[in-house]
């Protein structure tokens, strides 16, 4: 099995493509002012990015290097572009979503992935998201890994490793990690809704691509 290692921006470019492509498909394949312009969305993404139309089609070109993406040749005068992430990576659907929001969102807990996935037709129960993630921890090449579970967590998160493995350390004191909380009895409703309040935020983002203000 040939390794599959992206750069942050190859990794956000790809995850963009899968999404468009299930939120949006009328607005899919895409254009690299497109890809841009999703990947610099400032919700639903972390780390946020600032990416250049150039660092967007340089990006573009190295997915299609690696077949993770394709020109579309009946897109017209523009070129526009498929990924062949769920095809090159034999992906189930849901296992793909799961994978897609960690690339956008950064880690997450199983929860946050229930309700951040919902948006990409992921998994809708608990179960199938734990199921998503073993099967994306348990092959040849990892592309997941489970953090470990800070005091004051309820759940510990998963974050993807298509871009190499991060430097732990780092990560757990960055300012996308929350910091701890104190556990308390009503620590699991808190979580249920956190989890509520991403589904709508997603629900939000995707309400905004597809009808962008003037």
């Amino acid at each position: 099995m040939t390794t599959i290692l992206l750069s942050p921006n190859e990794a956000r470019v790809l995850a963009v493509l899968v999404e468009k492509s299930i939120t949006t498909p009328q607005y899919y394949p895409m254009t690299v002012n497109a890809v841009m312009m999703a990947a610099n969305q400032k919700n639903s993404r972390h780390p946020v990015m600032n990416l250049s139309e150039g660092d967007a089609g340089a990006a573009l070109n190295q997915l299609e290097a690696g077949k993770l993406a394709t020109r579309d040749d009946n897109a017209g005068r523009v070129p526009k572009w498929r990924h062949r992430f769920q095809h090159q990576l034999l992906l189930k659907p849901g296992t793909m979503a799961v994978l897609a929001t960690l690339m956008l969102r950064g880690a997450q807990t199983p929860a946050e992935l229930r309700a951040n996935s919902a948006v990409l037709n992921g998994p809708a129960d608990a179960d199938g998201i734990q199921a998503a993630l073993n099967d994306l921890a348990d092959r040849a090449q990892p592309f997941v890994a489970q953090l470990p579970r800070l005091p004051g967590q309820a759940a510990s998160r998963w974050l993807h490793l298509l871009s190499g493995t991060p430097d732990l350390a780092a990560f757990e004191s960055s300012a996308g990690n929350p910091p701890p909380r104190a556990s308390s009895p009503g620590g699991d409703r808190i979580s249920v809704l956190e989890a509520r309040i991403a589904e709508l935020e997603s629900r939000l983002s995707a309400l905004e691509d597809r009808f962008p203000p003037d």
